[in-house]
């Protein structure tokens, strides 16, 4: 986003909201700084609304899921054999 909006959290427990490398608001309340963060938010996305994506961009994303999807099925990965040996309740079970 063009806005460069940030709500950041200090190491002393500051709530600071930028805007553009400026700093906007800077308060202990954390509901304060991301009502703040959301109204300027709302007026950045007014000014700069969301652009279509071109079709080569939509592609590759959909590649991207696609890759990241099937990573996570892979049926070779280290699944446990299943047992019972350790899950009885007799002599040295």
């Amino acid at each position: 986003m063009p806005a460069d909006l940030h709500l950041t959290e200090t190491q002393d427990g500051l709530h600071v909201v930028t805007l553009a490398g400026g700093e906007i608001l800077r308060t202990r309340s954390r509901t304060a700084a991301a009502k703040r963060f959301n109204e300027l938010r709302r007026e950045a996305e007014l000014k700069y609304p969301a652009r279509e994506l071109t079709q080569e961009q939509k592609e590759e994303i959909r590649k991207n899921a696609m890759l990241d999807a099937m990573l996570g099925h892979n049926s070779l990965g280290g699944r446990k054999k299943k047992t019972t040996a350790g899950g009885t309740r007799t002599f040295g079970g």
